[in-house]
């Protein structure tokens, strides 16, 4: 039976093709060698710095908790005794290394951490400066907040009312009331007016301390502020 011309022109170009692609091949297959080497061997670079760069980002993660712990150790020392200074000083050197080792989350917490060990130590400046760079290098995370209070409360024991009723108000204003640190700085703004004997400011913002968070949250911060406001 005679095949349709259609299909053997079909079948015609199906087979030149073919026969182009194989001498393609036969032709330059040195060069396509070469070429396949050295993709294969560019993929086993990638393959092994993806496993360094990942087994590098574990040993930081594993360091930030052996410095959290470190953290929490000295939590519990005399911070006047040899024990603590020791201690102290060896939490120190290892965030310093991981500092200079890491980037991004691990040594953005390595810093927090040492701020954090400083605030135990009551080096008050020291803490102060610090815990502002981790909120400036923390930006769009949780720490910067939580770094903005501690920066306030280093501040305010360092003697700087003014300083420290600025990032209150910073944390406030800018994070707002779903913010966690939120109701313990606005209570601190309403301390540090009363304390400065603005009475009327001080009145105000423990009222809307009480008003948004008492009845939702329950937060410890505006039943206090509620008691203030009685004896105010």
């Amino acid at each position: 039976m005679k095949k349709d011309k259609k299909e053997v022109i079909e079948l015609t170009g199906a087979e030149k093709v073919a026969e182009k692609t194989e001498k393609f091949f036969y032709n330059n297959w040195k060069k396509i060698t070469i070429v396949c080497a050295v993709i294969a061997i560019a993929l086993v670079i990638l393959a092994v710095v993806t496993v360094m760069d990942n087994n590098k980002k574990e040993k930081q993660f594993t360091e930030v908790f052996n410095l959290e712990q470190g953290y929490n150790s000295i939590l519990s020392l005399d911070n006047t005794s040899d024990e603590f200074n020791k201690a102290l000083a060896d939490l120190n050197a290892k965030a310093d290394a991981l500092i200079a080792d890491a980037d991004g989350y691990p040594e953005i917490k390595a810093k927090y951490i040492k701020a954090l060990a400083a605030m135990v130590a009551q080096d008050w400046n020291t803490a102060a400066s610090s815990m502002e760079d981790v909120a400036v290098a923390a930006k769009d995370t949780y720490l910067v907040p939580a770094a903005l209070v501690n920066a306030a409360v280093a501040y305010e024991n360092a003697g700087s009312q003014d300083k420290a009723l600025e990032l209150y108000n910073k944390v406030w204003n800018d994070f707002g009331k779903d913010c966690p640190e939120g109701p313990k700085a606005l209570f601190n703004v309403a301390r540090i007016y009363e304390a400065k004997g603005d009475t009327e400011l001080a009145k105000a913002t423990y009222s809307q301390l009480v008003d948004t968070y008492l009845s939702t949250t329950g937060s410890e911060y505006a039943r206090i502020a509620n008691a203030r406001l009685i004896t105010l």
